[in-house]
């Protein structure tokens, strides 16, 4: 696989950085650590944050995916005044601040961008704040409405690429990733921060799962496949990545996750009895359609990121779809699904999806879904030769290939084809004896020894070469007056 690798004349898309902010779980690294331990993020509400988003310490709340602390936003670093932060949303807020990671991550100073043909594409979350503020105005509406979060990213980084939000349901966040591979394949983008978020600002008391049978879990668990699956448990969390044509990411030396060989978005029509009834028949023609774009058979897939979310229909509907878009050969596929660890993150489940294949296949690591004892009645796993993953495994595949679908109750069926990144040789500068000036900066003390600290932690226990360090860090960081 070379630089300039195309798709049936579309050029394949690299993944090359990922900012992540998910139940227990700040940062990439403590993600990948929690699908390895098979950890399971879905909790009760801490004293904490019944505290600092004012709600009700004397209600019952389910246990769910929380974050921590959705209050919490430096405005003064991203040029907004006390008041324009206050009334706007917390997922617009965490979309700011995902969208800094994910260019650091990728090693690029965020002013280096200014101008640039960058596309901003995010999954629209619903709204749950704009009844919370109290001044009625301009502020308050722009930071409020649904198009607004793309548009502040574009706006306070200088990005002068396509810029908009998707809102097809709960996938909407790969289709923004399959909206934004179209982007850099039509030329209209060089690069593109691609997303979702999704925040809870009031939660409903632990009755409201009532009024949702068969879609809320009573148990507060997403079981996906499983004989006591019971509905979708809730989860917040976001996850954006920095996308740019492999072509260009070979050229420029930048670190790879993973490739992105096809993606395509179809709707049910009236193969389903309902708008909301799933459809195994369109979901096979978008996995068709995907591997098709990348020239690929889905047969070679050695995994399947499921949407999973765990309840009876969609699960039967899910294996029966995948049967379907398979239907020469006799290779059993594994699967899994994300929302089993942190719950269903609506807006950002698929992205949330996307990453851990793309952890997946970069680590060469299968991650065990949770909650899986034996399939429902409904599931035929065998004969739609799917095993769930149960436990930690290695990749045995010589070319690591996934799948990840995701689904909504609109009838819009998405998917996505995720490669292991190739094998080029790694970016180094000459290795030099003498000492390596490395800059870090902080906009206080306090948080330059802080990250002083974190660094020599890094060094310590990591082999980074360390002219790639002083490059990435001097080059790859705006700076700051404490340095």
């Amino acid at each position: 696989m070379s630089g300039t690798d195309v798709t049936r004349g579309r050029p394949a898309v690299a993944v090359i950085g990922i900012a992540t902010r998910f139940p227990q779980a700040d940062s990439l690294t403590a993600f990948r650590a929690n699908l390895r331990a098979g950890r399971d993020s879905v909790r009760p509400i801490s004293p904490e944050r019944i505290r600092t988003t004012g709600l009700d310490p004397h209600n019952d709340y389910p246990e769910q995916g929380y974050l921590d602390r959705i209050d919490l936003f430096d405005h003064q670093h991203f040029g907004l005044s006390r008041r324009e932060a206050e009334v706007t949303d917390p997922q617009h807020r965490l979309a700011l601040q995902l969208t800094e990671e994910v260019l650091e991550n990728a090693g690029y100073a965020p002013s280096g961008l200014r101008d640039s043909r960058t596309a901003v594409i995010f999954s629209s979350p619903g709204n749950g704040y704009a009844p919370l503020v109290r001044e009625h105005g301009t502020l308050g509406m722009s930071g409020n409405i649904p198009c607004a979060l793309p548009a502040r990213i574009s706006h306070l980084f200088g990005f002068t690429g396509p810029c908009y939000g998707v809102d097809t349901g709960c996938n909407g966040s790969l289709v923004a990733v399959h909206q934004a591979c179209r982007e850099l394949a039509d030329d209209d983008a060089d690069y593109a921060v691609v997303g979702g978020v999704n925040l809870h600002h009031i939660v409903r008391p632990s009755d409201a799962v009532a009024d949702f049978p068969g879609i809320a879990s009573p148990t507060r668990r997403s079981r996906a496949f499983d004989r006591a699956a019971d509905g979708a448990g809730a989860g917040e969390g976001g996850g954006v990545v920095l996308l740019t044509t492999l072509e260009r990411a070979v050229a420029e030396g930048s670190f790879i996750h993973a490739v992105i060989r096809g993606s395509a978005v179809l709707h049910n029509g009236r193969h389903s009895a309902t708008i909301s009834t799933p459809s195994a028949r369109s979901q096979a023609q978008a996995i068709t359609k995907a591997w098709r774009s990348a020239s690929l058979d889905p047969a070679t897939a050695g995994y399947i990121e499921t949407h999973g979310s765990g309840t009876r229909l969609g699960d039967a509907v899910e294996a029966e779809g995948l049967a379907l878009a398979r239907p020469d050969g006799d290779r059993t596929v594994k699967v899994g699904s994300v929302k089993t660890n942190i719950g269903h993150l609506d807006h950002a489940a698929g992205i949330a999806g996307l990453i851990k294949a793309v952890l997946s296949v970069h680590h060469g690591e299968l991650y065990p879904s949770l909650h899986f004892e034996e399939p429902a009645d409904e599931v035929d796993l065998e004969g739609a030769r799917l095993e769930v993953v149960t436990s930690l495994q290695e990749w045995d595949d010589e070319t690591r290939r996934a799948g990840v679908s995701s689904f909504s109750l609109g009838g819009v069926n998405a998917h996505c084809v995720v490669e292991q990144p190739p094998a080029t040789a790694p970016v180094h500068l000459p290795a030099v004896s003498a000492p390596q000036l490395i800059a870090v900066s902080a906009r206080s003390r306090a948080d330059l020894l802080a990250q002083c600290e974190q660094l020599s932690l890094e060094l310590r226990h990591a082999a980074h070469p360390l002219a790639d360090v002083a490059r990435t860090l001097n080059e790859g960081r705006d700076h700051d007056p404490h340095r």
